[in-house]
C-alpha cells in the first residue's frame, strides 16, 4: 500500500526562516536566479544557502586582519636593530611623553 507523505502528521514540520530587510538587488538576483533554475524563491534560497554550506568555513575578517598585524610583528621583531637609542628620543618626546 503507497502512503502520501504529503498528509502524514506523524511526520516533523520543517523549521521555518524568515527574512526581513532583503536589499532590492539581492531580491532581484535570487528572483532570476529562481526563474532561470525554474525553482520557487524560496527553493532557490534553500540551495543557494545549502551550497554556501558545503563550503569550507572562511575566517572572518577580523581574524585575517589580526593573523596578518602578528605576521607583520613577527618580521620586525626579526630584523637588526640598527639604532640603539630609545624611542622616545628617536620620537623627539620629552619625559612626559609629549613632543619637545
Amino acid at each position: 500500500m503507497l502512503k502520501c507523505i504529503h498528509f502524514d502528521v506523524s511526520a516533523k514540520p520543517m523549521p521555518n526562516l524568515t527574512l526581513r530587510d532583503v536589499p532590492a538587488d539581492l531580491h532581484l538576483w535570487l528572483k532570476q536566479q529562481a526563474g532561470a533554475h525554474r525553482r520557487s524563491l524560496n527553493q532557490e534560497v534553500i540551495l543557494q544557502l545549502d551550497a554556501l554550506r558545503s563550503l569550507p568555513a572562511s575566517r572572518s575578517d577580523a581574524d585575517l586582519r589580526l593573523a596578518r598585524i602578528c605576521a607583520i610583528a613577527a618580521r620586525a621583531a626579526r630584523l637588526p636593530v640598527l639604532d640603539e637609542r630609545p624611542e622616545a628620543e628617536i620620537l623627539g618626546l620629552g619625559a612626559d611623553g609629549l613632543p619637545r
